[in-house]
């Protein structure tokens, strides 16, 4: 089987063992009924036990848009809510600084789904804005099968000339067809497009281990079309050395409140 395969299998008998729940969920673009899915009207139960109530009422509060597949247990965005939200919430995200290497920093703001320039349109996973004016800025992935592109067209010709050519100059390896480069990495383009290299803002792509195509599709950039001088202000983390770092700082001491290490630990089993 491919990885995305055997995640929804394990995650499929994660539904019935861990979660109770025999109904399958419907896929919505074919309405075909899918045993890694959850009935909508229990995608709740995506969000980890320990701090369900909390992220129910955040997503509401806060008007987080959930995303069309969020009652998939391989929802890339459930991921990203049950890892950052408990920080959160537990006002621990210095130990996320800690791993990326910002321990003199300070946070300023966190926030879900952030849309930086509405003209342009680029949406961030997560996003940190530090007291020093440093941005991080997140891009979760899990089962996808890579990151998106474009075919091009006048429309894509349009919006490259009018805001992306601007916003990848000298981003882009010297002789690179910045156009083209951008429609066959139409997501990650964006997404560097925020990013510069003066200054220390970072451009974090988490994914799992076993997804081997994002890892060749995020390298064949880095090596072919992204300029040197801009490669330290990107990471590519596993979710696995991620999660192994966070339960390394939450052991190295007892202060921590036992639910953050409950929700990390029902974390790794549901999804590593």
């Amino acid at each position: 089987m491919t990885y995305k395969e055997q995640v929804k299998s394990r995650l499929a008998n994660y539904k019935l063992t861990t979660l109770g729940v025999v109904e399958n969920g419907k896929w919505k673009t074919n309405d075909k009924e899918y045993p890694h899915i959850l009935p909508v009207k229990q995608m709740e139960l995506n969000f980890l036990e320990p701090y369900r109530t909390g992220l129910t009422n955040f997503t509401k509060q806060q008007r987080v848009h959930l995303h069309r597949d969020f009652h998939h247990l391989n929802s890339s965005q459930a991921i990203c809510l049950n890892f950052f939200y408990p920080l959160i919430e537990e006002n621990q995200l210095s130990l996320l600084l800690d791993i990326l290497k910002f321990s003199n920093e300070d946070i300023d703001f966190a926030q879900f789904e952030k849309i930086l320039d509405r003209t342009e349109g680029t949406n961030f996973d997560f996003y940190i804005k530090l007291k020093s004016g440093k941005q991080i800025f997140f891009e979760i992935k899990y089962t996808e099968s890579g990151f998106g592109k474009q075919n091009a067209s006048e429309v894509y010709q349009e919006k490259y000339e009018g805001v992306y050519k601007e916003r990848l100059t000298g981003k882009l390896r010297i002789g690179t067809d910045n156009y083209d480069s951008l429609m066959k990495n139409y997501q990650l383009l964006r997404n560097i497009s925020y990013v510069d290299a003066t200054d220390q803002s970072l451009l974090v792509i988490i994914y799992p281990e076993g997804n081997l195509k994002l890892k060749k599709e995020y390298e064949d950039l880095l090596n072919n079309v992204i300029d040197p001088d801009l490669h330290k202000n990107m990471r590519l983390i596993t979710w696995e050395n991620l999660w192994k770092d966070l339960m390394e700082s939450l052991a190295s001491s007892p202060t921590f409140p036992q639910r953050l290490r409950d929700q990390y630990i029902l974390f790794g089993e549901k999804y590593l």
